[in-house]
């Protein structure tokens, strides 16, 4: 494993995210900014592109497959179960409308997810499947006692989100998934899918050791890459139990150049993930995560002890601390094993209206949060350093004090 370029939170690849040059940027729970090694390799391909057309194509290629392989050593599996998607949405499609439901089969989902991770199993209502939307305490814990009073014999699937995109909970995977595959119904163990989108790039994550079933991804938040680059992972053994969904040339064992002829599809399919890549590769975007997750995989991401981790969790408690200190409210999980990058912020008086025009003065001091779910959210990465953290709780002050 490659050891941390630096364990320092104040200097943590700082260097390689020449945002920092102009703002304090807190909202990778949003859209995070392209660090250097990003944006050289989507600068590098468009180059070349430009100039060479597709002459490079077999290198290019091969950076997309050395990426499957970052994203194998993101969760600790083997590659040939990695699948590279344009979003968290398709990951999560490819498990809703490929599993082989039966009339009354059910779902359990909490009721405080993203859009995408409820949508999509309430659209396969139409299979005879039941969505059980539970509703989620006010600490927004996300746990075992959550799920278990739901589970029953045609409980098929529990999805959830590692960390709540607005709350910043995170939750124990391992748990969950343990007493999900402790339910045996009709169909067999209950399974899990985990939209990962909010955790991965900012915590470790071994997939193998939870025993998680799949596991979705978009990579334009924590893990730094362009929007429409990301991961779907499935354990090798649900290959054929999902139904082969946007199959195409990229799809087919014999690379897709080959006639078809008589033989039958299914056995001409790829016996990994990668039957999932049916069409053309989004290049750009995959060689731009590429450069993204190598960065992070080498400053210790996936490291038990990780350095990651660590910064972003020292910049929690220092915004905590000096936020509480000017006044202000913070909202995040009491423990640290359940905290992540988000930080919801209030003060008295602080109604939607009032929240959003903060944002936009902060903005205006190139201080960049989101307003979600009632709160101002301010999520750090590993390379912030406490001058940002200042200028946040400098700006918020600036702001309220124009507005008492």
């Amino acid at each position: 494993m490659t050891e941390p370029v630096n364990t320092e939170k104040d200097t943590l690849f700082r260097s390689d995210m020449p945002v920092t040059a102009e703002y304090a940027y807190f909202d990778h729970a949003a859209v995070s900014p392209l660090p250097t090694p990003a944006f050289q390799a989507m600068q590098s391909y468009a180059r070349e592109a430009n100039e060479h057309g597709d002459a490079f194509w077999p290198r290019w290629s091969g950076k997309v497959s050395e990426l499957r392989e970052s994203c194998a050593e993101l969760l600790s599996v083997d590659s040939n179960q990695i699948a590279l998607v344009n979003s968290t949405t398709q990951g999560i499609n490819l498990v809703a409308e490929g599993m082989p439901w039966k009339d009354g089969d059910n779902v359990l989902v909490p009721a405080n997810e993203f859009p995408s991770n409820m949508v999509a199993w309430k659209n396969v209502g139409r299979m005879g499947v039941e969505v059980r939307t539970i509703e989620v305490p006010t600490s927004n814990e996300i746990n075992t006692e959550l799920f278990r009073p739901h589970l029953n014999e045609r409980t098929r699937l529990i999805a959830f989100s590692w960390v709540g995109y607005s709350s910043g909970f995170r939750a124990d995977v391992g748990a969950i998934v343990d007493l999900a595959h402790s339910n045996i119904g009709r169909s067999g163990k209950t399974l899990v899918l985990l939209d990962a989108i909010q955790g991965l790039g900012a915590c470790p994550l071994d997939a193998k050791d939870t025993d998680v079933d799949f596991v979705c991804a978009d990579g334009h938040k924590w893990m730094l890459g362009p929007e429409g680059a990301g991961l779907f992972y499935l354990k090798q053994e649900h290959l054929d139990l999902l139904q082969p969904l946007g199959l195409g040339w990229h799809s087919l064992a014999a690379g897709g150049f080959e006639p078809m002829g008589d033989t039958p599809l299914r056995s001409t399919l790829k016996r990994s993930a990668q039957r999932y890549e049916g069409g053309t590769t989004n290049m750009s975007g995959m060689l731009g995560f590429g450069g993204s997750l190598r960065l992070l995989l080498d400053s210790g991401l996936n490291q038990q002890r990780s350095a990651i981790q660590k910064a972003i969790l020292e910049n929690v408690a220092c915004m905590e601390e000096q936020l509480t200190a000017a006044g202000f409210s913070t909202h995040l999980p009491v423990q640290e094993k359940n905290r992540s990058g988000i930080v919801g912020i209030t003060w008295q008086g602080a109604d939607e209206a009032t929240l959003n025009q903060a944002r936009k003065f902060l903005l205006r001091q190139k201080v960049v949060t989101s307003v979600r779910g009632g709160v101002l959210r301010a999520s750090t990465h590993a390379y912030n350093n406490s001058d940002d953290v200042q200028r946040l709780v400098d700006g918020l002050c600036e702001f309220t004090d124009g507005h008492s």
